[in-house]
C-alpha cells in the first residue's frame, strides 16, 4: 500500500486510477470547492470517504490510500505507442524526487512510456507521486530486467535509441526526432553506464556554459523532450 496527499495529488490519482485507492480521508470541516470536488469524485467511483480530525489526517487536509503500483509491460508499451513512438528510458534513477521531476516531464512532452531497471531505480513512491505533480498516476511504466539489452530489443523494434551524455560531440537538437525514438538519461552525477551508452545508435549532449558542470536532471530531459516536440510539430 501506498499513500498520497495534497489536494491536487489525490484529485489527479482519482481521475487517472480510481480502481486502485482504497479509500479518501479528508479533515473535518468546511469544504472548498477543490476537496468537494475530491468527495463527489470518489463517490462516483465507489471509493469510501473518511472525515478525520486534521491532526489524523496531516496539514495537508486530505490524503488517499492506493494499492500497489501497476506496471505495465514493455511489449504493450511499444505496441500501443501512436506513431512516431516516443519512450523515456531512464537508466537508475535512484533519488525519488528525481524520477518523479523527470515523470513530471514526460508526462508535458506526451512520453509514451517511460522503462527502468529493476534494481537500483526510484520506486513509484509518495515522494515520487508527489514531485510529478500527479503524472505518475497516468504514466505508463515499465521495469526491465537489463536496460542494455532492452535498448537492443527496442531497436528490433524499430526504435532508435539516444542517450543523453555531455561527452557527445552531437548537440542535442542535431539529431533527427521525428523518428520513432527511446531518450535515455543517466543518473545525476555518474550519468549513463557504459554499457547502456554504447547500446544507444547516438549520444547527444547539452551545452555547459556556466559553473556547474551539469544540468538538473528534469531540466536536462525536459530540453530534450520538448526537441521532440518542437521537431514533430514541424511535420
Amino acid at each position: 500500500m501506498s499513500v498520497v496527499r495534497g489536494v491536487h495529488a489525490v484529485r489527479e490519482a482519482l481521475l487517472a486510477e480510481p480502481r486502485r485507492i482504497r479509500k479518501v480521508a479528508l479533515a473535518a470541516g468546511k469544504l472548498d470547492a477543490r476537496r468537494q470536488e475530491i468527495v463527489a469524485l470518489a463517490r462516483d467511483n465507489g471509493i469510501a470517504v473518511y472525515r478525520e480530525s486534521r491532526d489524523r489526517v496531516g496539514p495537508s487536509g486530505v490524503w488517499a490510500e492506493l494499492m500497489a503500483f501497476e506496471w505495465t509491460d514493455l511489449d504493450v508499451i511499444v505496441e500501443s505507442a501512436p506513431p512516431p513512438a516516443l519512450l523515456l528510458v531512464l537508466d537508475e534513477i535512484s533519488d525519488p524526487r528525481n524520477f518523479g521531476a523527470v515523470v513530471r516531464a514526460a508526462d508535458g512532452a506526451g512520453v509514451h512510456g517511460i522503462v527502468v531497471p529493476e534494481r537500483r531505480s526510484a520506486p513509484p513512491s509518495e515522494v515520487a507521486i508527489q514531485a510529478s505533480a500527479g503524472a505518475l498516476h497516468h504514466a505508463r511504466v515499465a521495469r526491465v530486467r537489463n536496460v542494455a539489452d532492452t535498448l537492443q530489443d527496442l531497436k528490433k523494434a524499430g526504435i532508435w535509441t539516444v542517450g543523453l551524455s555531455p561527452t557527445a560531440r552531437l548537440p542535442w537538437h542535431a539529431f533527427d526526432f521525428t523518428e520513432p525514438v527511446a531518450v535515455v538519461l543517466g543518473s545525476e552525477g555518474k550519468g549513463l553506464r557504459k554499457r547502456v551508452a554504447a547500446s544507444c545508435d547516438e549520444l547527444v549532449s547539452l551545452p555547459q556554459l556556466g559553473r556547474v558542470e551539469s544540468l538538473n536532471l528534469s531540466v536536462a530531459a525536459g530540453v530534450v523532450l520538448y526537441e521532440t516536440v518542437r521537431q514533430r510539430k514541424r511535420i
